[in-house]
């Protein structure tokens, strides 16, 4: 079937024959490349070309008025709205309202609407009564925040708002008369110009032939123009139009062309009947995809398979994609046969790698402390695809030594040795954040990375976003934080409008590209409700009800538009396939198009559906179990080798799954930068103070003995030692001054507090002597049958203190969280349960292992007593140092070791027990924080 295009281009061969004077005017550039292309193919013999131009550049020739950039329009925007309302509000802030604000000028003048007429009516108190029911609690925010004197609610906020809203045609008047002082104009503004002049001040040339062609919702600006060439110029206008939806008055996709066709100049345009195209014979398909990436994939597929149809060429194909964001996807997943491809559509700026890089760059200087980076602007940007591959093994090893060394703050020196890293991590002058900015695009353009043209398009247009932000800020002052919501304005409002020229290969367009232009199979993407049709028209000023009397585009024009659009493109098809996504987003919306819902259920035409689903299979959660076979005893074996630590054990106690995940497979979470002080921090900096303090009495040579006038000035030693600590946790040296910030500082109190509690119950203890001291290597051996052999297993691990008062060896445990100290017998603390008490268990097997060290002579008198200093006792008045075995205070535990050592024994022995597997606790309690339940799904 002849397209749209070619069925013109064989009417002005026939009929036109002086092409030196016709213009032939589409609604946009790309019908007119197409054009040109169908009307050479239509010719027997080369010969110029008549005038072929797009609407807006058309209606442009008319008027010596420029089209300004929207930057530079929002901008004197802004200092309109500055000059008449006398406001001091901020240029980043007013952005986005004043992008509402151009957007409902641009309509007003686009659609001839008297201004005058419509701000009365707008700021009538009878009329904003109703407005104010009209907007929600939101909408009324932003009005809010974008007056700031207007406080919906008081007694006079209604007639403040008027006030403000009155002046809305102060601000449209001015904006246009210093807006064409300068010769300068926005679209709008042109069209209403040369719809209103012409025939008057404008007078086209009266030996020219004018065409319109492929035109449906038009301005009310575009219809005065059109029917002025119709009546004076006698110009002919070619609709595109089918019988399907222009004849039933319920179809939305005719309401343009029904309307038109009752016009009193344009109404003579139209044919007397519409075409009948949509009812051919056509081969549709409709595809429900679960998610979004599968799409692209099955696309792939079946292009793939087309292809290889004879005839089939790729250049008679098309890829419509609603959703701008599945472009890439799309275009890494096409099949390697395709050679050409040619991409016409805007790609958001906002989903490119390069917006989220220069987003980074601003947070990495915007929280930097004393010309220190964050460590998580620097782990980003080191993650990130544009320096990742660029760096290399330098950012492994750069993120490797600040995860290692807990390094919050790194200074600009640390990225001395690599050439771009000293570019991205230099210190910057503030005042030109955005020449640095610039800088950074232009080495990584130029750094010899594997990006296509796509990227270096990507390049070049925040290149020039950035360029016009410092141009803007050289005039409009502006600190980093407004630069940087000033940038993610502009990005967030532009594409990159990818409009390549080939007319051969696989095209991939936009919606609204594919006016006027017909394919021989037609692939729609994600038609799904809220991406076509489209969701509801941007923000507006205007309300519903006056935007509805004046004529002004609603969601009914919207949703006539897109209609349009989508059965149009259907036309003059054969083959049609129509994805939608079968799940539904994070909100729960965008179902099945509209669209796809009449062709199933109105139109009566022939279809086939498939519908693909990701298979659901509900298995039961099967429990885990790991045999001890040869490969995991000789692991358990070798993990042996070192300590087995108290903290091992509760682990193997508490689930023996989780200490073979842990110990034997080497599971680990991901190391992360500790930048605030948490409940594992406060351990141990606490520990580390106790330890400085109590090292700092430490005698060259002979015992360790504590004394009284060892506890005076305790609050400025504290300080210091507390320093200490913190600057070796985070490894800051001593030249670098050092400040608590946030939690650190509630961490420091809370350090100085107990560490205050516990020296000052000591000193009520005094005379006694230190033994150990955070010792790591408090161990010894016990040993254990495994089948035929016997084990050596090393038991212990780093104890708090040891320290002997009078006849008594006291072990001490420093306990910060909300241990217990007291148990209810020797086998409860080997028991499977969550009750059980691990601290207690942790000082018992402390005292067993000092017990074996320390063989005890027959004559000599001592004892062994083990306890916790924790923060739920330490304050009470009445805290008393050890354990307690049921209400018992236990002042020695000697008697209790050897019933100790046999349930150790007894642990030990299961452990390398082939018959007991590593399988999972019963206890549910147990799973609740452990790092591997999302393995067992529990």
């Amino acid at each position: 079937m002849k397209t749209f295009i070619q069925e013109l281009a064989e009417i002005i061969v026939r009929e036109y024959p002086d092409w030196n004077n016709l213009t032939v005017v589409f609604p946009n550039r790309r019908a007119a490349l197409y054009f040109r292309k169908a009307l050479g193919e239509a010719l027997d013999t080369p010969r110029w070309a008549p005038d072929v131009q797009h609407v807006e550049a058309f209606i442009g020739s008319f008027s010596e008025l420029v089209e300004a950039d929207k930057l530079s329009l929002v901008v004197k925007l802004y200092r309109t709205f500055k000059q008449v309302t006398g406001s001091d509000e901020d240029l980043d802030y007013f952005y986005f309202w004043g992008e509402m604000l151009l957007r409902d000028f641009d309509e007003l003048d686009k659609y001839l609407v008297p201004a005058a007429s419509l701000f009365r009516d707008m700021s009538n108190q009878k009329e904003i009564d109703e407005y104010f029911d009209y907007l929600t609690e939101e909408q009324k925010k932003f009005l809010t925040d974008f007056w700031q004197s207007v406080e919906f609610g008081t007694a006079d906020s209604k007639q403040r708002f008027l006030e403000l809203w009155r002046g809305l045609y102060t601000i449209y008047t001015e904006f246009r008369q210093q807006l064409a002082g300068e010769g300068m104009a926005y679209g709008g503004m042109i069209h209403r110009a040369v719809a209103e002049g012409i025939g008057q001040t404008i007078t086209p040339p009266a030996g020219r032939q004018y065409i319109f062609a492929g035109f449906n919702a038009l301005t009310s600006a575009e219809e005065a123009i059109l029917s002025w060439f119709v009546l004076h110029r006698k110009a002919r206008v070619f609709w595109d139009e089918d019988a399907f939806y222009v004849q039933p008055r319920h179809r939305e996709a005719g309401a343009f062309f029904r309307q038109y066709r009752g016009h009193a100049v344009l109404g003579a345009t139209f044919p007397e009947q519409p075409g009948a195209y949509l009812g051919t014979a056509k081969e549709i398909t409709v595809l429900g995809v679960p998610q979004k990436a599968g799409q692209p994939k099955l696309l792939a597929q079946r292009l793939e398979a087309a292809l290889k149809q004879p005839g089939m060429e790729a250049g008679r194909i098309v890829v419509v994609l609603p959703d701008e964001s599945l472009l890439l996807p799309v275009l890494y997943a096409l099949p390697p046969s395709l050679q050409t491809i040619n991409v016409t559509m805007g790609f958001p700026l906002v989903s490119t790698p390069y917006y989220t890089l220069i987003d980074l760059l601003f947070d990495l200087h915007l929280h930097q402390r004393k010309g220190e980076f964050y460590f998580r602007y620097v782990l980003a940007l080191l993650n990130h695809p544009y320096l990742k591959g660029r760096v290399g093994d330098a950012g492994n090893e750069w993120r490797e030594f600040i995860l290692k060394h807990n390094q919050v703050h790194l200074a600009p020196s640390f990225f001395e040795g690599h050439a771009l890293a000293r570019v991205i991590f230099q210190p910057v002058d503030l005042g030109d954040f955005l020449s640095y900015l610039l800088n950074v695009i232009e080495v990584l353009a130029t750094s010899g990375g594997q990006e296509g043209l796509m990227e270096k398009e990507f390049a070049f247009h925040f290149h020039r976003i950035l360029t016009r932000v410092k141009e803007l800020a050289a005039s409009e002052p502006m600190n980093l934080r407004m630069q940087q919501r000033m940038f993610r304005q502009i990005a967030r409002a532009e594409k990159v409008p990818f409009t390549g020229e080939p007319l051969r290969g696989l095209q991939i367009m936009g919606v609204l590209e594919t006016r006027n232009l017909d394919f021989d199979r037609v692939i729609v993407l994600s038609l799904n409700e809220g991406l076509w049709p489209a969701a509801a028209r941007q923000g507006s000023y205007i309300p519903h009800n006056i935007r509805k009397a004046y004529r002004l585009p609603t969601a009914e024009h919207q949703d006539a538009m897109y209609a349009y659009l989508f059965y149009r493109l259907l036309q003059r098809a054969s083959i049609v396939d129509l994805y939608y996504n079968t799940e539904p987003d994070v909100l729960g919306t965008r179902e099945m198009s509209r669209y796809l819902y009449q062709l199933i259920y109105e139109t009566g035409w022939p279809f086939s559906r498939q519908v693909l689903y990701n298979p659901v299979q509900i298995h039961p959660v099967q429990p885990i179990s790991i045999e001890k076979k040869a490969d995991v005893l000789e692991k358990l074996e070798r993990y042996f080798g070192k300590a087995l630590t108290p903290s091992t054990l509760n682990t193997y106690i508490e689930c023996r799954l989780q200490f073979y995940f842990k110990h034997l497979q080497e599971l680990r979470e991901p190391d992360e930068v500790e930048e605030e002080a948490d409940a594992r921090i406060f351990g141990n900096i606490l520990h580390r103070v106790m330890e400085l303090f109590y090292t700092a009495l430490r005698p060259p040579s002979g015992p360790w003995r504590i004394q009284a006038g060892d506890f005076t000035n305790l609050n400025d030693k504290l300080e210091y030692f507390i320093e200490r600590a913190f600057r070796e946790h985070f490894h800051l040296p001593d030249e670098k001054p050092f400040e608590y910030e946030g939690r650190q500082l509630v961490v420091k109190e809370m350090v100085k507090r107990f560490a205050s509690k516990v020296l000052r119950h000591d000193a009520r203890s005094v005379p006694f002597v230190i033994e150990l001291l955070e010792a790591n290597n408090f161990t010894t051996t016990i040993a254990v049958r495994q089948r035929d052999k016997s084990l050596s297993i090393v038991m212990g691990g780093k104890i708090d203190r040891v320290d002997r008062k009078d006849d008594t060896v006291r072990i001490i445990d420093y306990k910060t969280g909300k241990d217990e100290n007291r148990f209810e017998s020797i086998p409860a603390l080997f028991q499977r349960s969550p009750k059980r008490n691990k601290a207690a268990f942790q000082a018992m097997l402390y005292a067993w292992v000092y017990a074996q060290r320390h063989v005890r002579r027959p004559d000599e008198a001592r004892a062994l007593q083990p306890g916790l200093i924790n923060r739920r006792e330490i304050f009470k008045d009445d805290f008393e140092y050890g354990l307690f075995l049921g209400r018992q205070r236990l002042e020695d535990v000697t008697d209790l070791l050897p019933a100790f050592e046999e349930q150790l024994l007894m642990l030990l022995e299961e452990m390398f027990d082939p018959a007991v597997p590593f399988d999972q606790t019963e206890e549910l309690k147990t799973c609740q924080y452990c790092d591997y339940k999302e393995i067992c799904q529990r």
